[in-house]
């Protein structure tokens, strides 16, 4: 800080206030002290994500808004997200999962309608074994059972409570993991709002086949995108919390099937 000496008019530059000498003309003097700095400007709060401000966008617009920004601009969608707002933020990832999630299984029912006759027919010219025709042919039975329309149906009325159960379990199974690697920096909500917002790519979902694979590995993506916006993580920390439940369950699933087929063998060995 500068001070100026009252006897000497001498300025000089000292790292303390109170009761000091001159450099100059070696006379006693007090230096007051500094006023404290004004505080900094606060991060300015989120703004809101359009899906938050439905009331004021009308929930069609908004809801679509958010589509738009989850897929294209999602760094700009999870910097905008208020984390406290749970509720908004679980009514966008169940509405966005489980009415394409129940469109996709209503067109994937009509589409495979005459797969059941076709693999019947298929297995009449390739087989000449009855029991194996016969273990074929319940299991085809079996995947005719669980495709009726009345099952259709009532697995799609359950759909909102599947994408409740889900978007919880992905939520809490992310965060774990983002505790144990040091990246929880802003608590729970803030991997909820990732997590549900991540939701996005699901209403591919309505794609049969290849719909539901291209979107989860999206949401996987948006996932890492979103715990880097609103924890406030480096990109890798982020990576890192996404992966290593998939890299984990990989592992467990090459351990299970190792297992499996020790098994399998030891029991063809015995015979």
């Amino acid at each position: 800080m500068l001070a100026r000496c009252p006897s000497c008019r001498n300025t000089f530059s000292t790292e303390r206030a109170g009761r000091q000498n001159c450099p100059a003309c070696g006379k006693p003097l007090v230096v007051p002290e500094q006023p404290a700095a004004a505080p900094g400007p606060e991060a300015a709060p989120e703004a809101g994500t359009p899906w938050e401000r439905r009331a004021e966008l009308g929930t069609w617009r908004a809801w679509t808004q958010t589509l738009n920004l989850a897929l294209l601009e999602p760094g700009k969608l999870f910097a905008a997200a208020r984390i406290e707002r749970t509720s908004d933020h679980l009514w966008f990832a169940v509405i966005t999962t489980s009415v394409f999630w129940a469109i996709g299984q209503v067109l994937e029912r009509a589409m495979l309608s005459g797969q059941r006759e076709q693999m019947r027919r298929l297995l009449g010219s390739i087989s000449d074994n009855p029991e194996l025709s016969s273990m074929m042919q319940k299991m085809i039975d079996t995947q005719a059972a669980a495709n009726s329309w009345p099952v259709v149906i009532g697995l799609s009325l359950l759909t909102p409570l599947f994408s409740f159960i889900f978007l919880y379990l992905n939520a809490a199974v992310t965060h774990g993991f983002a505790l144990v690697l040091g990246q929880s920096k802003r608590g729970f909500p803030a991997t909820f709002t990732a997590c549900a917002y991540s939701c996005a790519p699901l209403v591919l979902l309505a794609v049969p086949a290849c719909g539901s694979i291209v979107g989860v590995i999206w949401l996987v993506v948006l996932t890492g995108i979103g715990l880097k916006e609103t924890h406030r993580i480096s990109t890798g920390g982020a990576a890192a919390t996404v992966l290593t439940p998939y890299v984990a369950l990989c592992c467990l699933g090459f351990v299970a099937a190792a297992a499996m087929a020790m098994v399998f063998r030891n029991a063809m060995g015995q015979r």
